[in-house]
């Protein structure tokens, strides 16, 4: 191990913290923080009450600590509490309204990772969806997902190939077509074994392969946190710590291992953990990818 990574990562959430909230007083997406380690913080967006931001740490070498999302303490109040009835639609009944079970019904912020030196390490990941889902997921998601949750996008996939995922009548309201090219089996050896395809292919957004050896898909476990990999047309197209609105207001702690494939597709900086903090001293939650491995295409 090499002890002076596992120092900054373990000092991480404290430089981490102190470097997004001197954030609001700058407009540069792409100058680092005089911080160690560095950071480099997206302008913010407005969630609940108070405001989310992407930020990318790396250390003095350049090498990746963390990708994630720092939330206000403000953000978990003044949600919406009721689906959106503009996002993800289908009027599969065809009488030219949204009714229930029409939309997925999250709200969504985009953010483009800051550009120069934070972009070019961290790829192949590209943007990051924040989808905050007041009533959880419908059907063929597991029923334990139907818990009000944040669901946190890393995205490996570009925005246009994401938004050519059309609503339609299948799975979570997909176009059919688009059904069988986001749920194209995924080779063997890019994704673990325990995760698997349920058929929760999502439009503008893609496949949703869920960990089946998750804690809260056993009988009388509860839905907290989970990590899922997303995918179409046969491709890993993101990261997802899924996680729910109640364990984030618990002021939480912890990171938890992400189960890693045989193989990679591109290249690039990988994650082996996720990890969700709360600082009482700032104010802030923090959603990251952490604890990346360099990979080789194989």
């Amino acid at each position: 191990m090499n002890f002076k990574h596992a120092a900054l990562v373990s000092l991480l959430p404290v430089a981490l913290l102190s470097a997004v909230v001197a954030a609001e007083q700058t407009t540069s997406l792409s100058a680092p923080h005089t911080i160690e380690p560095k950071l480099y913080v997206t302008k913010p967006q407005k969630l609940g009450n108070g405001r989310a931001w992407v930020y990318v740490a790396l250390d003095a070498r350049g090498a990746p600590l963390a990708l994630g999302v720092s939330m206000e303490k403000g953000a978990l109040e003044g949600l919406p509490q009721h689906p959106n009835t503009t996002s993800r639609c289908f009027d599969r009944n065809r009488n030219g309204r949204m009714e229930e079970g029409e939309c997925i019904g999250d709200y969504e912020l985009r953010f483009t990772l800051p550009e120069g030196e934070a972009a070019r390490t961290l790829a192949p990941f590209k943007w990051v969806g924040l989808n905050w889902n007041p009533h959880g997921h419908p059907e063929p998601a597991p029923k334990p997902y139907a818990a009000p949750h944040f669901d946190f996008h890393f995205y490996l996939a570009d925005q246009a190939e994401v938004r050519q995922l059309r609503p339609g009548a299948c799975g979570e309201l997909i176009d059919c077509e688009d059904f069988r090219k986001a749920t194209k089996a995924v080779p063997a050896k890019y994704v673990h074994s325990h995760h698997i395809n349920v058929g929760g292919a999502v439009p503008d957004m893609g496949n949703h392969l869920i960990d089946s050896k998750a804690a809260e898909l056993a009988p009388g476990g509860k839905f907290t946190h989970t990590f899922i990999y997303g995918a179409a047309d046969g491709r890993i197209t993101f990261y997802e710590p899924m996680i729910t609105r109640d364990y984030l207001a618990s002021a939480p702690n912890m990171c938890a291992p992400i189960k890693q494939p045989q193989a990679w597709a591109s290249d690039g900086f990988y994650p082996t953990t996720y990890c969700v903090r709360y600082s009482e001293h700032t104010g802030r939650y923090t959603v990251s990818l952490e604890r990346f491995v360099q990979r080789k295409a194989s």
